[in-house]
């Protein structure tokens, strides 16, 4: 067998059941990605190699190949194969395939028998925002730019600002929208609308209402529960019994404006409902769509708020137990969302099969299915091609659900803990971006000699005196 006919039979373990070859090809055909003549990497080989690399976020290109191709005959070319022409070969394949593949297999998982996922008959949603950090390159801060001092000067790494709308029973990701650091979550949130529908739920924090957001969401028949700024109280228009009122909101000048020029049309104004409730000794408010304070009580309202929570565990599942808990690998725009559309193709892929193990027997919630273990679990699979034949890949599905469930971890506890800064920063001196001609990578901004250093003890300053040296 030829190096290409190995490149043809290469799969990605368990997942080959989610990731077919049939809807890869599909998604390079549709933007025109298909190679022109037999190459050692071809399209689909690409695919799987990216997806790959999603699953062993630490390992080098090179490494990720040989576990991808172990085990089929003919692949010894392939395993030759250096890093610039894996390079090359993403650059040729392009963003929209992966964002094509993983809208494919994105949407909601959970089914009527999943515990956690409803609410008086309404699938629960969360929305929110979050940030990747990126390789300090040139491009990467051009494009996506990143946080920066009150005087402007950049520092830190590049970030792409990624909203995301998941379930909250079982963390699948059912849409998302990629943008720069400098775009507006709330912008971003408005496409993710056409994602949801009747029967849903969608619970989101602060910084999101909106007259215009409200609108977007509840004319595709899904439901709101969101938390409101104080500016964001409207006008008051009927007490209800169990303490919530109604309120009336309208859309700012600018708003409509911007509405007309783009051809869209907005409501004269809103009635939603808003709920008080204590946090932290400070009284905060809830709006929601839901109006009717009998159906659905404003006490279980405020409980269910804080089930937006699951969407940051989604988070820490995709950038810590999946990802390289620091900047993902590519160097160039185009890259970067390339492989943020595989880390969420992969991700939802991973809740998928943890969903199915979770009601492989008797049903019990997903969160009792360590996400951990499904990524080890999926890792193993690909090196011994477990999903290289139909048989295999049915029986070693099998055997991995059972596996998942051998050890289902304990009943989660409920516990609210403060938010703290647990990482306090350590240097002296903020480090700014790397920019062509000005600061090279690494290397610091400014002269840390000219500034006084703190010595500092288990991120504490020492005293000198009676004052703390704090960091500037």
């Amino acid at each position: 067998m030829t190096g290409w006919g190995a490149g043809q039979r290469v799969r990605i373990g368990i997942l080959t059941r989610v990731f077919t070859a049939e809807l890869v090809d599909a998604a390079i055909a549709k933007h025109g990605r298909a190679e022109r003549r037999r190459r050692l990497l071809s399209a689909r080989l690409v695919v799987y190699f990216v997806l790959a690399l999603c699953l062993f976020a630490r390992e080098s290109y090179e490494e990720v190949l040989r576990v991808l191709t172990n085990g089929i005959p003919g692949s010894r070319a392939l395993a030759r194969m250096n890093r610039s022409s894996l390079c090359r070969a993403r650059t040729r394949l392009g963003e929209n395939v992966l964002e094509t593949v993983f809208r494919e297999v994105a949407g909601p998982l959970a089914t009527p028998a999943t515990p956690g996922a409803w609410w008086r008959g309404l699938r629960l949603l969360a929305l929110d925002g979050t940030q990747f950090d990126l390789p300090d390159s040139t491009s990467n801060g051009d494009t996506f730019d990143g946080p920066s001092t009150t005087g402007g000067v950049p520092f830190g790494f590049p970030q792409v600002r990624a909203v995301v709308l998941a379930e909250i029973g079982t963390h699948g990701v059912l849409d998302a929208r990629l943008g720069g650091y400098r775009d507006g979550e709330r912008s971003l949130a408005y496409p993710l609308a056409g994602s949801t529908g009747p029967d849903d739920l969608v619970i989101a924090d602060r910084g999101f209402w909106s007259v215009e957001f409200a609108h977007r969401f509840t004319v595709t028949g899904a439901n709101l529960l969101v938390r409101l700024q104080s500016n964001h109280l409207g006008t008051a228009q009927e007490e209800l019994f169990d303490g919530s009122y109604l309120s009336m909101a309208r859309p700012g000048k600018e708003v409509r404006l911007r509405a007309a020029r783009e051809g869209r049309t907005l409501p004269r104004h809103t009635i939603y409902r808003v709920i008080a409730f204590e946090k932290d000794d400070r009284v905060a408010y809830l709006g929601t769509t839901l109006l009717d304070p009998e159906q659905y009580p404003a006490a279980e309202l405020v409980a269910l708020y804080r089930e937006r929570w699951e969407i940051e565990l989604a988070f820490d599942e995709i950038k810590n137990h999946l990802g390289p808990s620091g900047p993902i690998r590519s160097r160039t725009p185009e890259g970067v969302r390339q492989e943020l559309w595989a880390y969420l193709a992969v991700h939802h892929a991973i809740r998928q099969f943890a969903h199915a193990a979770a009601l492989a027997g008797p049903a019990v919630d997903t969160d009792r299915v360590s996400y951990l273990k499904c990524v080890r679990i999926i890792r193993r699979s690909i090196p011994c091609q477990l999903g290289a034949t139909t048989a295999k890949l049915a029986r070693s599905l099998t055997e991995a659900r059972w596996e998942a469930r051998s050890r289902l971890l304990s009943v989660r506890r409920k516990r609210d803990c403060p938010r703290a800064i647990k990482k306090p920063n350590r240097w002296a001196v903020l480090r700014t971006r790397a920019r062509r001609g000005t600061v090279q990578p690494g290397r610091w901004a400014h002269n840390p000699t000219s500034k006084a250093k703190s010595s500092r003890r288990a991120g504490r300053p020492a005293l000198k005196g009676t004052q703390a040296v704090s960091s500037p």
